[in-house]
């Protein structure tokens, strides 16, 4: 009888892996394909800027099914599920953990690569409408550098599109090229075959399309922390979670309603000594979900400089003061003994920010953190709420 069990429980258990292998490689047939990125591509270096990433793929062969995306290289094979579900992969000495999600038609990949040199990798996956070409938008970040690069890739047997000729410069005889001024703003030049030399107004936007709507870079959103951070039991890689305690607006129109959800990442968390060393911390603020479930991502840190939590010294007021971040980093005030209290000066970047008596870095629920957006966060109209 236990004979019988144990065979139909392996039974079972291969026929569930078939599935999950049916699942991650069977192409999708019925979904939209402007998010099918299955197929053989082929790098095209002179398309692509990857001067500051070091080691790319030339070579991605991408299997999808509706549960995952099965890539592959040369020397390499890893998946990315696409439930929003973790997925890990050991290749040498790294050990990936990557998360994805829809942003539109484009997956957007963020992957916790711990190895010797820890770092991070974020892709935006996106086809063209030929569906010919695969543009990974690729952002590495560092404790100590960021760097970003473009991968354009050319489906399997498929040429690059043509350059446009180049037109040669008419030389007068005897004379230097001519040059023309180019015309005034809001002009261009006449009609082929219109026989004048008169300008004529540059064609203008259809009426009735609602302009888009941009919050700038550099714009400061203030946050409040969900949850406590302590990097007593804090590790890279974690995540944090929080909401804007105040609402923003631009053109008119409320954009990013009081509430709405921020993601940050610990990029870096080292505990208080024993004896020496009080405790450090880094942090990135990865990706804003409004209300009605419209996303960005983005790189946005507070004022500073440096990603660095840290306490170390005392302000001219006696305060306890923690110096401060960027890139990445949580920039801080902390008072002393006050948990929660708002405090001036820094910009009232970081408050409710506190150091244990073993030095050790804690950030209590409903701290407010000050964030500065590193890119314009560009929105539809009808994205918004």
């Amino acid at each position: 009888m236990r004979g019988r069990y144990a065979l139909a429980a392996r039974f079972i258990a291969g026929f569930m892996a078939l599935l999950i292998t049916c699942a991650l490689t069977f192409p999708l047939r019925a979904g939209d394909p402007n998010r099918d990125f299955s197929g053989k591509w082929v790098l095209d270096t002179s398309a692509s800027d990857v001067a500051s990433l070091g080691r790319v793929e030339d070579n991605l062969s991408v299997s999808q099914g509706d549960a995952g995306i099965l890539c592959a290289t040369k020397t390499a094979q890893w998946s990315y599920a696409l439930d929003g579900s973790e997925t890990r992969k050991q290749i040498g000495e790294e050990s990936r953990s990557s998360v994805s999600k829809w942003e539109g038609s484009a997956l957007l990949i963020n992957t916790q690569v711990t190895s010797p040199r820890h770092y991070t990798v974020m892709d935006r996956w996106e086809l063209s409408r030929s569906h010919n070409t695969l543009t990974i938008t690729r952002q590495v970040v560092r404790a100590d550098s960021e760097a970003e690069g473009t991968l354009v890739f050319r489906r399997e047997g498929t040429p690059a599109p043509a350059s446009p000729p180049v037109v040669p410069a008419v030389v007068p005889v005897g004379g230097a090229p001519s040059v023309e001024a180019p015309p005034a703003a809001g002009w261009r030049q006449t009609e082929p075959g219109g026989g004048g030399s008169q300008p004529v107004l540059a064609t203008r936007p259809p009426p009735g399309v609602p302009p888009d709507i941009t919050i700038r870079s550099g714009t400061r959103v203030l946050l409040s922390l969900i949850g406590e951070v302590n990097t007593k039991h804090a590790k890279e890689g974690d995540h944090v979670y929080l909401r804007t305690a105040t609402p923003v607006a631009a053109g008119g129109r409320l954009v990013i309603p009081r509430g709405s959800d921020v993601e940050g990442t610990i990029t870096r968390a080292k505990a208080a000594g024993k004896v020496v060393g009080k405790g450090e911390l880094y942090i990135r603020f990865d990706s804003l979900i409004l209300p009605n479930g419209v996303s960005r991502d983005f790189r946005a840190r507070p004022p500073g400089e440096e990603g660095k939590v840290e306490g170390n010294g005392k302000s001219a007021d006696g305060r306890t003061v923690i110096e401060g971040a960027g890139a990445g980093g949580a920039i801080g005030a902390i008072t002393h003994g006050l948990p929660g209290a708002a405090v001036g000066g820094v910009g009232g970047a970081l408050a409710g920010v506190l150091l244990s008596r073993n030095q050790d870095v804690v950030l209590r629920s409903g701290a407010h953190i000050e964030m500065v957006l590193d890119r314009d966060l560009v929105f539809h109209p009808e994205e918004l709420p």
